[in-house]
C-alpha cells in the first residue's frame, strides 16, 4: 500500500508544482473559486429579505431527478461496454505490476470519489441559491453533494459487475436489462399512483414527490432519503438511510472481489475507449463514432449532398447527416426531453390556483429553456468542423465558410422555439404576443450563444486544460448575456401601468434586440477565424 500512497502524494505534489509554474493557471483557478464563493455568500446575504422559503418539494423531485440522472445511464452502459475508475497510465504501469488486483481496485475507488466530489464542485454555484431560497445551510449543501458522489460510486461499482457478470452472455444481458427496467418502471409507477392518490394537479404532484415510498427504492431513494434526512435533522432516518446504502456498497464490493478481483480484461477496452475520446477532443479530431464498444445502429437514408457550391456544401451535408439522425432534420430526442421538462414544470407550477399567470408561466419556461440551451451550447455541428482541415481547404471566403458551417447550429433554436412556446402557449392559454417574444429571445439566445462559442474558439482555443476552457467559456456567455437580461428586467419593471402581456412583450424586445446586435458584431469581428488552422 505503501507505493500507491507514495504515488497519490507524488500527483499531488506535480498537481501543485504545475499550478505554481502555470501563473496564469493558478490566476484562473483563483477566480473560478471567488466566482463560486459569491455565488455562494452573495444570495445568503439577501435572504433574511425574502423570509418565505420555496416549497422545500420541488427541491426533493429535482435532487431525485438529478439522481437518476446520473444512476440510470451508469447501469444501462453495464449492458455494451461497463464503467471505468482506472486511466491509460494505470492500465500500463498498475496493471503490470506485481500489486494485488483487489489493492489496485481499492486505489481506483479511492481515486475516483475524489475525482468525483471535484466534479461536482460545479453544484455549488446553486448553493447560495438554496440557502436562499429553500433556507438550507451549508452543510445540509455539502449532505446533498454527498449524496450525489454515493449514488455515482455505487452505481460505477454496480455496473462494473453486471459487466463482468453478464458480459459475452446474451441471457444474462437480457435478465439485466429486464431487471433495470422493472426497477424504474416500478419507480415510475409509484410516482403515477402517488400523483392520482393526492388528486393530481400541481399539489399531487409535489406530493408524490414528497412521498416516502420513493426513499426505500435501492440506492436513489436511500441516497434522497439520507441526505434530506439530514438536511432536516431527523438523525435516526439519516442513520438508516445511510446503513442500507453502506451495506449495499459493501455487498457489491463483496461480491465483485468474490470474482478473484478478475476485472482487468474488463476495464481495458472502456479505458482505452475513453482515453481515445479524450486525446481527440484535447486535440481537436474528429471523435469516433463507435467510441463506446459493440455495434451501432444506423438509419439507412438518401446519399449525396445535391446542393451546394463553396462553403454553403458544409450547410447541406450538415442537413443530410440531421436527416439520418432524424425524420425531423433540426428537431431530434433532445427537443422531446426539452418539451417533457417544461410541461412537467408547466403542470407542477401552472395549474394552481395560486400559481403564476398564463404568460408569466410562459416567460418562467422560456428562462429554464434558455439555461439548459446555456448548457448544451457548446456542442453543435460548428464545433465538430473544425476538426476537419477540409474546411481550411475550401476555394470560399473565410466568413463564407464561418456563416455557412455555422447555419444548421444558428437553426436549430429557431425550429425548436418555434415548436416549444406554440405547444406551452396552447397549453397554458397564453397570449400570442408572449409567445413570440418568447420564440424570438430562444432564438436569439441561440444565436448569441453561437457567437460565443466562435469567440471563445477565437480567444482560448490555443488553451490546453479543455476544464478551463469550459469555465471560461460559459462565464463568457454569462457577460454576452447579461446587458440584454438587465435591460429587460429594467423595463419590465419600469412599466407597471401596462397590462401583464404587453408588459412582457415590450421587456423583452431590448433583450432580442441585444442579443442580435452582439452576435453579428461578434461573427463579424471574427470574421477570419477559418482563414487558417493556427487562427482558430
Amino acid at each position: 500500500m505503501s507505493a500507491l500512497s507514495y504515488l497519490v502524494r507524488r500527483q499531488l505534489r506535480n498537481a501543485a508544482r504545475d499550478l505554481l509554474r502555470h501563473p496564469g493557471k493558478l490566476a484562473v483557478y483563483l477566480a473560478a473559486a471567488a466566482f463560486f464563493a459569491f455565488m455562494a455568500v452573495s444570495p445568503q446575504q439577501r435572504a433574511a429579505q425574502t423570509g418565505r422559503a420555496a416549497d422545500p418539494r420541488m427541491l426533493e423531485g429535482v435532487y431525485y431527478g438529478l439522481l437518476l440522472l446520473f444512476c440510470a445511464p451508469i447501469l444501462f452502459r453495464s449492458l455494451k461496454s461497463g464503467t471505468t475508475m482506472f486511466k491509460m497510465p494505470d492500465v500500463n504501469l498498475l496493471f503490470v505490476s506485481p500489486l494485488p488486483p483487489k489493492r489496485i481496485l481499492v486505489y481506483g475507488l479511492l481515486k475516483q470519489t475524489a475525482a468525483t466530489l471535484l466534479g461536482f464542485v460545479f453544484m455549488l454555484f446553486y448553493s447560495g441559491v438554496l440557502m436562499r431560497d429553500f433556507h438550507i445551510s451549508a452543510w445540509g449543501v455539502v449532505w446533498l453533494l454527498l449524496g450525489m458522489v454515493a449514488v455515482v460510486m455505487a452505481s460505477q461499482m454496480l455496473a462494473l459487475l453486471l459487466y463482468g457478470w453478464s458480459n459475452g452472455n446474451p441471457k444474462r444481458q437480457n435478465a439485466v436489462r429486464a431487471a433495470l427496467y422493472v426497477f424504474f418502471g416500478a419507480m415510475a409507477l409509484a410516482l403515477l399512483f402517488q400523483y392520482t392518490r393526492n388528486g393530481g394537479g400541481a399539489e399531487g404532484f409535489l406530493a408524490a414527490l414528497h412521498s416516502r415510498w420513493l426513499e426505500w427504492f435501492p440506492l436513489v431513494g436511500w441516497a434522497k432519503g439520507a441526505a434530506f434526512a439530514l438536511v432536516g435533522g431527523n438523525l435516526a432516518a439519516a442513520l438508516l438511510w445511510t446503513a442500507l446504502l453502506a451495506a449495499a456498497f459493501a455487498l457489491v464490493l463483496a461480491l465483485f472481489l468474490r470474482t478473484d478481483a478478475d476485472y482487468y480484461e474488463d476495464v481495458l477496452q472502456q479505458t482505452e475507449s475513453t482515453y481515445e475520446l479524450q486525446q481527440a477532443v484535447k486535440e481537436k479530431r474528429a471523435v469516433p463514432a463507435n467510441r463506446g464498444g459493440g455495434a451501432r445502429k444506423v438509419r439507412a437514408g438518401g446519399s449525396g449532398i445535391g446542393r451546394g457550391w463553396g462553403a454553403s456544401a458544409f450547410f447541406y451535408r450538415q442537413l443530410r447527416e440531421a436527416r439520418r439522425r432524424s425524420r425531423l432534420v433540426l428537431l431530434g430526442s433532445s427537443t422531446a426531453v426539452v418539451l417533457a421538462v417544461d410541461l412537467a414544470v408547466f403542470f407542477m407550477i401552472g395549474r394552481g390556483g395560486d400559481g403564476p399567470s398564463p404568460d408569466m408561466t410562459l416567460a418562467v419556461l422560456l428562462a429554464l429553456d434558455v439555461y439548459l440551451l446555456f448548457l448544451t451550447s457548446a456542442a453543435g455541428d460548428w464545433t465538430r468542423e473544425l476538426a476537419k482541415p477540409y474546411i481550411y481547404l475550401v476555394p470560399d471566403t473565410p466568413f463564407r465558410k464561418l456563416l455557412w458551417a455555422s447555419m444548421t447550429t444558428a437553426l436549430k433554436p429557431v425550429a425548436e422555439g418555434a415548436v416549444f412556446f406554440a405547444v406551452l402557449a396552447a397549453a397554458a392559454r397564453a397570449d400570442a404576443a408572449v409567445a413570440v417574444i418568447c420564440f424570438l429571445a430562444y432564438a436569439s439566445f441561440g444565436m448569441l450563444f453561437l457567437s460565443g462559442n466562435i469567440l471563445s474558439e477565437r480567444t482560448l482555443g490555443s488553451l490546453s486544460n479543455r476544464g478551463l476552457i469550459l469555465f471560461l467559456f460559459l462565464f463568457l456567455l454569462l457577460l454576452l448575456a447579461a446587458p440584454g437580461i438587465g435591460a429587460g428586467v429594467f423595463l419590465y419593471t419600469v412599466l407597471p401601468g401596462l397590462s401583464e402581456p404587453a408588459r412582457l412583450f415590450l421587456s423583452g424586445l431590448p433583450c432580442v434586440a441585444w442579443n442580435l446586435i452582439a452576435s453579428l458584431l461578434i461573427f463579424y469581428l471574427c470574421r477570419n477565424i477559418l482563414s487558417n488552422a493556427e487562427a482558430s
